[in-house]
């Protein structure tokens, strides 16, 4: 058995180790021994919490131990022959909080369908864009409502606590819901009034300079911890965050 690449993540198959860092949790699921050690060094350094498993009886007992929290499944379609599609309703049935993304060698569209009738979240033929992979994974964090995901940068809503990389950071209430704003769906840009109404709740008609003072203070703090984004403004057009 394999162990994954990092000494602070769990190792193979084994579910009753835990994670140290509250980082995205991604279990790669893959028989290829080069394969699997390339996937998990990339998703390493894209700031996940990454275990692996490469049998498929390995990862039917991480199935129904269910001691470990996964956020993501990459899910190779063959191990060692056997076919993990044959899990994929099982995975949803024990665990539907879990998002599985399918790695296929199979790339026609009726494959896809396949996947996707049965319950994955997204597939993605081999061989694949390492930046398409990352990419697709954020696509299904942000649909668990209590997590966002952006480079090294992770805000856990429900717990209401920040991070970038594995530090911990402390932001008042508006720059919490303002960064939450503009992190939900990076790239489009929040003109003034929106964030007005969003974060502050008030009409975009009172006189304040309130926007530009609370992303000035975010710029500061998130360049002081090394926070890969920068939050973007264009006067009369609004405020928007890239890498």
């Amino acid at each position: 058995m394999h162990s994954s690449v990092s000494s602070n993540k769990i190792l193979d198959c084994d579910p009753n180790r835990k994670a140290i860092l509250k980082l995205p949790h991604i279990l790669i699921v893959e028989d290829e021994i080069k394969l699997r050690s390339h996937l998990a060094q990339i998703l390493k350094d894209g700031h996940f919490s990454v275990s692996t498993c490469e049998t498929y009886p390995g990862l039917v007992k991480i199935i129904e131990s269910a001691h470990e929290k996964f956020d993501v499944i990459v899910l190779d379609r063959l191990l060692n022959g056997l076919d993990s599609a044959q899990l994929i309703e099982k995975i949803k049935h024990d665990l539907p909080e879990i998002k599985i993304i399918v790695l296929s060698a199979i790339a026609t569209p009726a494959e896809k369908a396949v996947l996707l009738n049965l319950g994955a979240d997204d597939y993605l033929a081999k061989p694949f864009d390492e930046d398409e992979l990352i990419a697709r994974i954020n696509v299904v964090l942000r649909r668990i409502n209590k997590n966002i995901h952006f480079s090294n940068l992770f805000i856990d809503i429900e717990a209401r606590s920040i991070r970038v990389g594995d530090q911990e950071i402390s932001l008042t209430n508006k720059e919490f819901y303002l960064l939450k704003t503009l992190l939900q769906t990076p790239g489009k840009v929040f003109a003034k009034p929106l964030l007005y109404e969003k974060v502050w709740g008030m009409s975009s008609d009172v006189e304040s300079n309130v926007i530009e003072t609370t992303a000035n203070k975010l710029r500061q703090r998130l360049k002081g911890l090394g926070a890969n984004l920068q939050i973007k403004n264009l006067r009369n057009v609004g405020y928007w965050v890239e890498k």
